[in-house]
C-alpha cells in the first residue's frame, strides 16, 4: 500500500490499465484449470485440520509459551492459506490479471506480506523458544515467560504492518499462474527498475529465514550433544517431538523462502519452478496441522476428545429418533 499512501504519483505509473487490452492475451492462456482446482482441493483439505489443533493449543497454553507462539502462527497461517489456494484457484479459472479485476487482485496482494511477514519472524522466535526450552530453560523463562511472549508477537505483527503500509503488493498473474510485483506483467515489458527497493528486502528477509532456521538448530544441536548427560533426565520425548515440529516446519519456510526469492528476480522463469514455488507456500501454511496430528500426542488425545464429544452428542439424538 505504499504509494497508495505516500505517492500517489508513482502509484498511477505502476498500476495504470490505460491502454491495457486485457484479451490481447486469450483466457486460455490465463487459465490452469486443474492446477487451480487442485489449489482450491487443497484449502478444503488443509483448513478443517487447523481446529482441533487450535482448540489444543488454547487448552494448553497457561503450560508453556510456546503453545501461545503455537496459536499466533495457526491464526496467521489460517488468515494467508486462503490466497494460494482459493483465491488463486478462483483468479485462475476466470483467467484473472490485474487489470482485469485491479481492487481485488490488489486487495488480496496487501493480505499475503500483512500475515507472510509475521507468520515468518514468529516460525524464526518458535524455534528459538524450543531451542532454549531444551538448552536453556532459565533463559527462556527469562526470555518468555510471563507473558513476555506476547511482546515478541507484537513485534512480529509491527512488522507485518510494515510490509503492508510501506512495500509494493504481490499482484496475482494469470498468464503465469504466480504473484509477482509487476501487476501488468505479459502486457509491458519488464519494469524491474520500481521494485528493486522491494526485492532487496524481501530477499533479504527469506535469506535471514532460510540461513538463520539452520544455524539456530545446529548451533542448539551441538549445545544437546555436550549437555545431553546432564538434561537426559529433564529432556522429555514430548519435548524432543516439539522440537522436531517446529524443526520441520522451519525448514519448509525456509525452502519456500529461497524459491521465492528467485521467482521474484526471475518473473519470467520457467513455469514448472514457479508452480514448486506456488505449491511449497501451500504447504508451508497448510502442512503444519499435519504434523502437528501426525507427531504431537497432546494434540491427538484432544482431537480424539472433540470427536468423542461430538459423537456423544449425536448419538443420543440418533436412538431417541429411533424410539420414536
Amino acid at each position: 500500500m505504499e504509494f497508495i499512501l505516500w505517492n500517489r504519483e508513482n502509484f498511477d505509473k505502476i498500476y495504470n490499465c490505460t491502454g491495457i487490452n486485457v484479451d490481447d492475451i486469450p483466457i486460455e492462456k490465463r487459465r490452469y484449470p486443474i492446477t487451480a482446482i487442485i489449489c482450491i482441493l487443497l484449502g478444503f483439505i488443509y483448513y478443517p485440520l487447523y481446529f482441533p489443533c487450535i482448540y489444543s493449543f488454547w487448552k494448553n497454553k497457561a503450560k508453556n509459551p510456546c503453545y501461545i507462539l503455537l496459536i499466533y502462527l495457526s491464526i496467521m497461517d489460517i488468515c494467508l492459506l486462503w490466497v494460494p489456494t482459493f483465491a488463486a484457484g478462483i483468479f485462475s479459472l476466470n483467467g484473472v490479471v490485474y487489470c482485469s479485476s485491479p481492487f481485488l487482485t490488489y486487495f488480496v496482494g496487501c493480505n499475503i506480506f500483512l500475515f507472510w511477514a509475521p507468520e515468518c519472524s514468529a516460525d524464526l522466535i518458535l524455534g528459538i523458544n524450543r531451542c532454549l526450552e531444551i538448552a536453556f530453560p532459565n533463559i527462556s523463562k527469562k526470555l518468555f515467560h510471563n507473558n513476555r511472549v506476547y511482546f515478541w508477537l507484537i513485534f512480529c505483527s509491527l512488522y507485518g504492518f510494515y510490509w503492508l503500509l510501506f512495500r509494493h503488493a504481490v499482484i496475482f498473474n494469470g498468464i503465469n499462474f504466480v504473484f509477482a510485483y509487476d501487476p501488468l506483467n505479459g502486457y509491458k515489458p519488464s519494469r524491474i527498475e520500481f521494485f528493486e527497493q522491494d526485492l532487496i528486502e524481501i530477499t533479504l528477509h527469506n535469506y535471514i529465514l532460510a540461513i538463520g532456521s539452520p544455524i539456530i538448530y545446529i548451533l542448539f544441536a551441538f549445545c544437546l550433544i555436550f549437555k545431553f548427560r546432564a538434561l537426559s533426565n529433564k529432556i522429555t520425548k514430548e519435548e524432543i517431538l516439539v522440537f522436531i515440529q517446529v524443526f520441520i516446519i522451519s525448514m519448509l519456510n525456509s525452502t519456500c523462502g529461497i524459491i521465492s526469492s528467485y521467482v521474484d528476480k526471475n518473473p519470467d522463469n520457467r513455469f514448472n519452478l514457479q508452480m514448486v514455488g506456488h505449491f511449497s507456500w501451500i504447504h508451508v501454511h497448510g502442512a503444519p496441522p499435519v504434523i502437528y496430528l501426525l507427531l504431537n500426542k497432546t494434540v491427538r488425545n484432544d482431537t480424539k476428545n472433540i470427536f468423542k464429544i461430538i459423537h456423544n452428542k449425536i448419538s443420543p439424538s440418533n436412538g431417541s429418533n429411533m424410539l420414536g
